[in-house]
């Protein structure tokens, strides 16, 4: 068992790092490398490594009637964005490097516009708007800068990962913004407690990177993960055990199935969790349970459990590569009552860290990947809440124009009756229905 520690927790105003500047912190990574670096035998210049991506997306967004976008209009809206990412690595000696990534963004359109009116309008419910920068406001360093935020536009820039690895002889030692990913889950992931990728997010080139001390090393044949990860309260802008996590996870090969044991105490909830990967005949499949101790109460339980499974395949059928899956999820935390469930703390901070996705209890989804030309692949992924019978269908169409050049076409259609989540449902007190809308968009990236 992980028990807390009675730390009081740290103001942000008395942290040295307060007030410091994404191009500062950068400048501060790569001169301690720059220094490191010559403090090695020889006093060589490090060794390093550059790439990233430079990519321009568009997208139109057509609100529903029944949502929050009637009380600014609804003709539909047209949004669009940049985005340059640069990925250095520094070797500082054959085992230790530093990693930073840096990312500027810049983007606007209708949503953005609507947005605005809505938190004019209505502040108490719509403080952030419908679309802005990325916030670090849960993360220990606020490594995002704005340069820019405007009724119709956006500029920001940030950085997604900056961490020092040390890989003594007995495993491995990574401090700073990283990312890491537990669990087997692939539309949906609850072993995954470290910003995990949405069901729509489609993309998934970079997870986001937290602020995270990782510790990695092999006990015989089990390797093991001892991690913590420092958060902040957003609203009071303090740092403890109470807004941070703090656990382990063991990894074995148990009879040619890998197995997963996670014990975490996340804020204050204490998570366990195991999770399975192997074979049946020439199909994979993979699944993962986790238990919740909830610190306080939620609609009258303290414990809950949430799993998913998922079973996945590739095979030739007119002469064609197909590759697919489904997947069963369920959400312990739900009882299919939205509205209320948006009232409640143990949902809506979940929502509000991006670890919840859905608000149903028991969901199905499925990818189907056709390779039409080696150079061109169609995708097609449904997504069902088997409580209400709602859903989103996502279709895509990815194109590899040339070795770094990839275009990509993807829809967002949701279907549903009102009173369902996917067709729209009742904000309590408010007025407001939620109702997701329906998006086309484009996308163009050069890897470089």
């Amino acid at each position: 068992m992980i028990t807390p520690n009675n730390e009081k927790p740290i103001p942000r105003a008395s942290m040295a790092l307060k007030g410091i500047t994404v191009a500062r912190v950068c400048a501060l990574f790569w001169f301690a490398s720059l220094f490191l670096g010559h403090a090695q035998a020889n006093a060589s210049f490090p060794e390093m490594e550059w790439d990233g991506h430079l990519k321009f997306y568009s997208r139109i967004l057509f609100p529903k009637s029944n949502s929050v976008y009637k009380a600014v209009g609804l003709s539909p809206n047209y949004d669009g964005y940049g985005e340059l990412r640069l990925n250095n690595k520094t070797f500082l000696s054959d085992t230790l490097y530093l990693e930073v990534n840096y990312e500027l963004i810049a983007g606007g359109g209708g949503t953005r516009e609507d947005g605005e009116k809505l938190k004019s309008q209505y502040p108490t419910f719509f403080p952030n708007g419908l679309s802005g920068p990325m916030k670090d406001d849960h993360r220990f360093f606020n490594l995002t800068d704005n340069l820019h935020q405007g009724q119709r536009a956006v500029i920001y820039h940030r950085l997604d990962r900056a961490f020092f690895s040390f890989s003594p002889s007995w495993g491995e030692i990574r401090i700073g913004r990283q990312a890491l990913t537990w669990g087997h889950g692939f539309t949906f992931n609850p072993m995954d407690l470290f910003n995990p990728f949405a069901p729509t997010d489609l993309k998934r080139d970079y997870k986001t990177g937290d602020d995270l001390i990782l510790v990695h090393f092999p006990v015989k044949s089990v390797e093991m993960d001892l991690i913590y990860a420092a958060h902040r309260e957003p609203d009071t802008d303090e740092a403890g055990m109470d807004q941070s996590s703090l656990g382990i996870k063991l990894h074995a090969n148990l009879n040619r199935v890998d197995t997963d044991i996670m014990v975490a105490r996340h804020y204050k909830d204490i998570v366990t969790g195991i999770g399975t990967a192997g074979t049946l005949g020439d199909a994979a499949f993979r699944l993962d349970l986790t238990g919740t101790f909830l610190d306080q109460n939620s609609r009258g339980r303290s414990f809950y459990i949430s799993g998913v499974a998922n079973l996945d395949y590739s095979w030739l059928w007119f002469n064609r590569n197909w590759y697919g899956y489904i997947e069963l999820y369920y959400n312990g935390l739900s009882d299919n009552d939205y509205s209320q469930e948006l009232l409640d703390p143990a949902v809506s901070n979940r929502l509000d860290r991006g670890e919840l996705f859905a608000l149903g209890r028991w969901y199905a989804s499925a990818n189907v990947n056709l390779e039409i030309h080696p150079l061109v692949n169609a995708y097609i992924t449904p997504i069902v809440n088997l409580h209400d019978g709602s859903g989103m269908l996502l279709p895509r169409i990815v194109y590899d124009f040339s070795d770094n050049i990839r275009i990509t076409l993807t829809a967002l259609l949701n279907w549903g009756t009102t009173g369902t989540e996917y067709g729209g449902y009742e904000i309590t007190d408010t007025g407001f229905t939620m109702a997701p809308s329906d998006t086309i968009s484009a996308r163009i990236t050069w890897y470089f």
